[in-house]
């Protein structure tokens, strides 16, 4: 993710050294202020959140320390301060601006958020919640428990990507896979707007990652890509890269946010996002659609574009 005047993090990670040693430290504010900034109006009672926190405590290692901002239950190898800063000076007005381009409504129920500063409480983190690593991601966001854990020192974006899928889900429950890890995937690296009300995407590593992948085989196309199984283990990082990169083509074509809210107003008619896709677009066709994007990920690059697969949808 970016970091510059209008990155998204630029402050919040002041997490590498754990605070005093005391085994949950819950703070719930209820400025009505910040909360009208975050666009969050949980009608949780503070109590579920606390109670998410006092169970936290009693799994999380003695040093690690957990502050309560409703919805959000925030725990980390860090100090209470720190937990506090991540959650005013990131948190908040990522809420805010995923809020205002996507999601109107909030969550109901309290979504944990636990950052890791090393590899090494990463691994421990997982291994305390879940009795495994999971060392193979650097972030992990568990739909059934509500529960994000991000391994902060790979980098600043996977808090944004893990927090987009915790509030879609409050969103539109059904949202399609495909466009749940495209919108998560494109604010792994971005940016505020001039006026701090949107998050604007930029190009990453996986726009790399996607080119070599079309020098090696076609794409598959988006219909297929939003139809069929999506990151099979044999083609997951291009998967990835793949809808990642369409949501950037639909952001710069000023298209992504009211194909978001015209999927979430057919979902029950249109599960797979397709037919919004080509109304939008003006076409009967997702063909005409992988033409205008494979010819702009081509210009993206300066360099030949990839085929896309020509298997009949």
């Amino acid at each position: 993710m970016a970091i510059g005047s209008v990155a998204l993090v630029a402050l919040c990670y002041a997490v590498a050294a754990p605070g005093p040693s005391h085994r949950a430290t819950q703070r719930s504010h209820d400025d009505a202020v910040s909360r009208r900034e975050a666009t969050v109006k949980p009608s949780l009672q503070v109590d579920a959140c606390r109670a998410v926190a006092n169970s936290l405590g009693q799994r999380l290692p003695a040093d690690w320390n957990v502050v309560v901002h409703e919805p959000f239950v925030l725990g980390g190898d860090c100090s209470a301060d720190s937990l506090d800063a991540t959650y005013h000076e990131t948190i908040l007005p990522t809420v805010r601006a995923l809020s205002i381009q996507y999601f109107d409504h909030a969550p109901t129920w309290p979504i944990t958020i636990l950052l890791c500063s090393t590899d090494a409480s990463y691994r421990e983190c997982n291994q305390r919640l879940e009795a495994r690593e999971r060392s193979e991601y650097s972030g992990i966001y568990s739909r059934t428990e509500h529960r994000l854990v991000v391994n902060v020192a790979t980098g600043d974006g996977t808090l944004a990507h893990e927090l987009t899928h915790a509030l879609a889900l409050a969103d539109l429950p059904t949202l399609p896979e495909w466009l749940d890890e495209g919108l998560a995937s494109l604010h792994e690296e971005c940016e505020f707007s001039a006026d701090g009300l949107r998050l604007v995407g930029l190009d990453n590593w996986r726009g790399t990652a996607l080119r070599e992948a079309c020098q090696r085989e076609p794409l598959r196309s988006v219909s297929d890509l939003a139809s069929n199984r999506f990151a099979a283990s044999d083609r997951a990082a291009t998967d990835y890269a793949h809808t990642r990169y369409f949501c950037l083509f639909l952001q710069q074509k000023r298209l992504l946010e009211p194909f978001y809210r015209k999927c979430r107003s057919r979902v029950e008619t249109d599960p797979t996002g397709i037919d919004s896709l080509c109304e939008l677009f003006a076409t009967t066709h997702s063909r005409e659609i992988e033409v205008q994007f494979t010819e702009w990920l081509a210009k993206s690059a300066g360099a030949g574009g990839p085929s896309l697969s020509r298997r009949a949808d």
